[in-house]
């Protein structure tokens, strides 16, 4: 159970990934964001010089998406991004492995290039790895996040939920079926048509460590307007 706004906040990454924000959009976003108290927020490449300056001194960090949302790019150029992005100051990298690969259940080049991508990410920065859990057929789902989890995902995350791809929706059945296969010590990240209170809360119950949300703000509204006993708040 959430007890707290706090807690509440610290589960969410609030997530900007619209194709052709501007620069002064993405300043306006993170500016509106930080008064919450966001675990991070999560922007694609570009967007992290115009990042890092609001986030400066917060306690949020930025994460920042690498071969997003396709995974196709070569695990070498995956790994010279995120390395390119820690030297950035972005705290987390979000990464898509191969789609074409993992759909194919070709384990060990998920390993590999998520163990690639890892060298790049150093500890204490986290690396999340996407597994796009709506294409992979179901019995792959386990495998692949093992796959990934071996080569050193700090978390395991549903999917992209990039809607311009026309990809479902998570549910809660995919985080429960990650949990059940992941280390206790290994993280879940729900993403993809997260949108209000009972939907995140549904994720956490079933074993997601963090929520990724572009809606991070009206969701705290909406705990908000709950604690207040307002109908609104559901």
């Amino acid at each position: 159970m959430i007890v707290t706004e706090a807690e509440l906040a610290g589960l969410i990454d609030q997530t900007n990934l619209e194709m052709g924000a501007s620069a002064q959009e993405i300043a306006d976003f993170c500016t509106r964001s930080v008064p919450f108290g966001f675990r991070a927020l999560c922007l694609l490449p570009d967007q992290v010089g115009v990042a890092l300056p609001v986030l400066r001194g917060t306690s949020i960090g930025l994460a920042a998406c690498v071969s997003f949302p396709l995974g196709l790019d070569r695990w070498e150029v995956k790994a010279r991004e995120a390395a390119d992005l820690c030297d950035l100051e972005v705290a987390e990298i979000d990464m898509v492995v191969h789609t074409g690969r993992a759909r194919e259940g070709d384990l060990s080049w998920v390993e590999q290039e998520v163990a690639a991508v890892r060298q790049a990410v150093a500890h204490p920065r986290l690396l999340k790895v996407i597994i796009e859990i709506p294409v992979l057929p179901d019995e792959l789902v386990g495998p692949v996040a093992v796959a990934a989890e071996a080569g050193g995902a700090d978390l395991v995350k549903t999917s992209t939920g990039y809607k311009r791809l026309g990809i479902r929706a998570t549910r809660a059945e995919d985080v429960r079926l990650l949990r059940s296969r992941l280390s206790p010590a290994t993280g879940i990240k729900a993403a993809g048509g997260i949108r209000n209170l009972g939907q995140l809360e549904e994720m956490v119950e079933a074993g997601a460590t963090r929520v990724g949300a572009s809606r991070g703000i009206e969701i705290v509204e909406e705990w908000r307007l709950r604690q207040a006993g307002d109908p609104r708040g559901r």
